[in-house]
């Protein structure tokens, strides 16, 4: 008897079908968890306030929704890349003061004022992107100090003056009574489905996406593969700052007018919409699909903590606790899944 008769057969390979790999790669990808909340919440809105499920309602929460994720579009990309901007505040400040006191008071055509905005507040993020990159220094730093100088400035420019409006041009935007394409809903939804739609093509089909990703996920290797992360932090700190101040213009036009702490609810809600949403600092899985789920998490929650008569400050206790819960569940998991 030969030693091969002797020897164990091999054990047969185990082979996992191509359909259950692609439906395991699609779980991954898709924020199951995410979709379950916001569906529960829904539900358990609908159940208390039944009255809420006509179409004015839900278009109202549609957008605060957008506002919302319109305002933590950037954010999502800074906290990809590792960082935190806490200039979002001083960002959305001076889109609503360029809105209402530039192309409303002295009647500036909303085109300009919109270009204006995005070249301030974008400069000011590349200018923040590059000092963090050359000089390695912490964003959260650099961005509450710059934030703080262009909120001063831009009250400076006001000169005590909050009593104007954007024009016409831009509250129809987004009004609540607002068509597009003849659709009964206002723009600023579209506004926003869009961007998402064009930020995912970007992130996931793109060279440039891939660099981005990689840029957030290991800073040092990005730099051992030639990529310029340089330019990587800069384009994305001025996004961020864009992308901001064309929230802010939104945001005035929607509440027709603006105020001095316009953008302080917008940077921990914001931070909010990303974190609950499932992108973690320096996460490959983080997208903006997911801050949408995020925000209209937010949104509906809020809306369920008023019709209980809960106070600001209760909410953002219950803000609090839930991002601490969100972290915790799946936030380490991914960090260190990413990196191996």
């Amino acid at each position: 008897m030969t030693s091969e008769t002797l020897s164990p057969a091999p054990a047969p390979a185990v082979r996992i079908s191509r359909p259950w790999a692609r439906f395991r790669a699609w779980a991954l990808e898709v924020p199951l968890l995410q979709v379950l909340v916001v569906l529960a919440l829904a539900a358990w809105l609908v159940t208390a306030i039944p009255a809420i499920a006509n179409p004015r309602s839900v278009t109202s929460i549609l957008v605060i929704t957008s506002l919302l994720a319109l305002a933590a579009m950037g954010q999502t990309l800074v906290v990809i890349l590792g960082g935190l901007d806490l200039a979002a505040p001083g960002y959305i400040l001076f889109g609503a003061f360029m809105a209402a006191n530039v192309a409303g008071k002295l009647a500036v055509p909303p085109a300009v004022a919109v270009l204006g905005t995005v070249l301030v507040c974008g400069g000011i993020g590349a200018l923040i992107g590059w000092i963090c990159h050359r000089f390695s220094v912490q964003p959260l730093v650099v961005t509450l100090g710059t934030g703080a100088a262009l909120t001063g400035a831009t009250l400076f420019l006001a000169d005590g003056d909050y009593s104007s409006a954007p024009p016409q041009a831009l509250r129809s935007l987004a009004s609540l009574r607002g068509t597009t394409f003849g659709m009964p809903f206002p723009p600023i939804i579209m506004i926003v489905l869009l961007c998402g739609v064009g930020m995912w093509i970007f992130l996931n089909r793109t060279a440039a996406g891939r660099r981005f990703h990689a840029t957030g996920v290991n800073f040092r290797a990005a730099r051992l593969t030639r990529i310029r992360t340089s330019v990587v932090w800069t384009l994305v700190f001025a996004a961020s700052g864009a992308l901001a101040g064309i929230a802010g213009i939104f945001i005035a036009a929607y509440g027709s007018g603006w105020s001095q702490t316009i953008g302080e609810p917008y940077l921990f809600s914001g931070l909010a919409a990303v974190l609950v949403g499932g992108t973690i600092f320096g996460s490959i899985r983080g997208s903006y699909t997911r801050t949408l789920l995020g925000a209209l998490t937010l949104t509906l929650l809020s809306t369920i903590i008023v019709s209980n008569g809960l106070s600001e400050a209760q909410s953002r206790i219950i803000f609090g606790i839930i991002i601490l819960a969100v972290v915790s569940l799946y936030g380490r998991e991914r960090h260190v899944r990413d990196r191996f």
